[in-house]
């Protein structure tokens, strides 16, 4: 890694060129993570999220390997996130919270470690730092745990501000994203410019007798199970977004108009013939659909504004109904 102080300080500046600027939140995670691996001079690095959902920690970014997942509570990255210390050790295979499994798996040998829990601003453990093999000693030190912890800082600074970000993009009711991150799904759909783009908008039909008969948390119910419904037709295929109220916007990539037909056809039915059980209420809606496919030479407003023309159509026509 570094031989002498100056060229660790070149290595540094190296990488503080790279954040300078860097927008993309796994690049600067990983720049952040090697940065990390210079200050300590360790062999392999990796920067760890805890997942709470899940009940697992994974590697945002590592060196030396591949994407690992591990769950909840286990190894040193279990044990340094649930005792909220740092750990070193220099034995690791006699220590009995290691996890030798990836070391079976892969071949490599773990001789030292150093485990750090990475906080957000209130103190809370969001992840954590780990870094093995120190290659200038048999194990590492209390210099290096004060070196470290400048790039779990920062680590972690980053994490939290993605998730915040991430936060402010979905919808709390539905889980679905919101319309605050229909622009980056717009640009990520038509990047290719040579593949088919469906938009499909929808809506539950007569949802404010919804809300009227069974009272909003009936309303909130409804909203939710269509909402599993939509993902669930949709898939990896696509991005389901809660418009506003009881409006959904799917944005379906290499999609053509007849794809996207089929798809909204299969949403209708099994929205149609769904029950919706609140307390001792069985609830029955319907959906009305407007597609299009996307136009390159208009901007994304105007294509959503001819997805919202389709379905206002379908709305006139009688409701439950799809128009393209």
């Amino acid at each position: 890694m570094y031989d002498n102080a100056e060229g660790m300080l070149h290595g540094i500046f190296h990488y503080m060129n790279l954040l300078i600027g860097e927008k993309d939140f796994n690049k600067t995670i990983r720049i952040l993570t090697d940065l990390g691996r210079l200050l300590v001079n360790s062999d392999r690095a990796s920067f760890w999220y805890w997942d709470k959902e899940k009940g697992q920690y994974w590697t945002l970014a590592s060196s030396g390997t591949e994407k690992i997942v591990v769950p909840e509570g286990s190894g040193i990255i279990g044990a340094a996130i649930m005792s909220k210390e740092t750990i070193m050790i220099d034995n690791p295979y006699e220590d009995e919270r290691f996890n030798q499994e990836v070391d079976k798996q892969t071949g490599y040998v773990t001789k030292s470690i150093l485990c750090m829990p990475v906080n957000n601003e209130q103190g809370e453990v969001i992840g954590a730092y780990q870094a093995i093999n120190k290659l200038d000693a048999d194990c590492f030190n209390n210099e290096d745990m004060s070196r470290l912890a400048l790039a779990a800082v920062y680590c972690g600074k980053v994490l939290e501000a993605h998730l915040l970000q991430n936060i402010s993009r979905v919808d709390k009711l539905t889980g679905l994203k919101n319309r605050h991150i229909f622009d980056e799904v717009y640009r990520n759909a038509v990047v290719d410019g040579t593949k088919p783009v469906a938009l499909i908008m929808c809506d539950i039909d007569f949802f404010k007798k919804v809300n009227d008969n069974y009272g909003h948390n009936g309303g909130d119910s409804v909203l939710i199970n269509i909402s599993k419904i939509l993902l669930g037709c949709v898939g990896q295929d696509g991005t389901v977004i809660r418009w506003g109220g009881e409006e959904f916007l799917l944005v379906l990539p290499d999609c053509d108009l007849e794809k996207a037909i089929v798809m909204a056809e299969l949403i209708r039915r099994k929205v149609e013939t769904a029950m919706f059980i609140y307390g001792e209420h069985h609830i029955k809606v319907t959906m009305s659909f407007g597609l299009t496919n996307i136009d390159e030479n208009l901007s994304s407003d105007d294509n959503v504004r001819k997805a919202d023309e389709k379905l206002y159509l379908s709305k006139a026509n009688g409701r439950n109904r799809i128009t393209y």
